[in-house]
């Protein structure tokens, strides 16, 4: 048995081995294994990654082992494991032509390109909109080609204007005067710096410095220095969808998540395994919550 394994066509029936909790079918986590033909031990790490893939709480305890509504566990199995529409990189490697080592390389890099997170992620296999990772991927072709559009001629150590470090970086002059008081990442510091008898600060750059910064940047020169980040406060704070899924929790107050994610999704689009983050944090954080 491999954590691959998941078969989605388990099915529950009234002659499945069950016992009840409050009248509700339930299943311990080796009748789980049993029933799905997963391992326990993976069976475990779904349990943990919970705040992630939206995996059910338990209904309770029978004789201290944790078990699960048969139904609703069911129901949340099938989502999980349903890549409808989606992608494996083995997918992107026949659909792009690329190889499985730069695909694996844009992924490791994601901090620095902005490669999307997959949307599901079953066993050791990561799973994308197709429609997402293409236009990242255009996205990053562009931005390459950006990068490449730097005037690498002259001396490294020749001193030049801020006018200068902007040709040299393929830009307009003017896009980067207030690079010197609102610094992106990276930005050099000059040289020397000098004011005129009229007030004007005339600065001077290595131009080996504005080199250095032109491998670094970030597309749109970065965030300055001190520009304060927007942090959420919860997941999905801000999100539109959130409301909806308010929404749907307050006009349907008894429905399982998993159930209400299903029905989201094809109300709205997206996926059901992103939908049930989001009726997560809803239900974490109601409407009444916010200030």
């Amino acid at each position: 048995m491999t954590d691959e394994a998941l078969p989605r066509d388990a099915q529950i029936t009234e002659d499945t081995p069950m016992t009840t909790l409050d009248g509700r079918r339930v299943l311990n986590r080796r009748e789980l294994a049993d029933t799905y033909r997963i391992s326990i031990s993976h069976l475990e790490k779904l349990y943990r990654e919970r705040d992630h893939n939206a995996h059910p709480e338990p209904a309770g305890t029978i004789d201290r082992a944790l078990v699960w509504d048969a139904d609703d566990w069911h129901q949340w199995y099938q989502h999980h494991t349903d890549v409808t529409g989606l992608e494996s990189r083995e997918d992107l490697q026949a659909r792009t032509g690329l190889g499985l080592s730069t695909l694996a390389r844009f992924w490791r890099e994601r901090k620095t390109n902005q490669h999307p997170d997959p949307d599901k992620t079953i066993g050791n296999t990561m799973y994308w909109n197709p429609t997402t990772w293409d236009t990242w991927y255009q996205a990053y072709k562009a931005n390459q080609r950006w990068r490449t559009n730097v005037d690498r001629s002259g001396n490294a150590e020749d001193l030049i204007s801020l006018s200068d470090a902007a040709r040299v970086l393929g830009m307009t002059p003017t896009s980067i005067t207030s690079y010197p008081s609102a610094p992106p990442k990276h930005w050099p510091q000059p040289v020397e710096e000098r004011t005129t008898g009229k007030g004007t600060i005339k600065r001077k750059y290595r131009r080996g410095d504005i080199w250095t910064y032109a491998e670094h940047r970030e597309r749109g020169g970065g965030r300055p220095t001190g520009t304060p980040k927007t942090d959420r406060r919860y997941p999905y704070d801000g999100d539109p969808r959130l409301d909806q899924a308010r929404a749907a929790i307050t006009a349907n107050p008894e429905t399982p998540a998993v159930r209400l994610a299903g029905q989201l999704a094809q109300q709205h689009g997206g996926t059901a395994g992103t939908w049930s983050h989001i009726v997560r944090s809803a239900r974490q954080h109601p409407e009444e919550d916010r200030q």
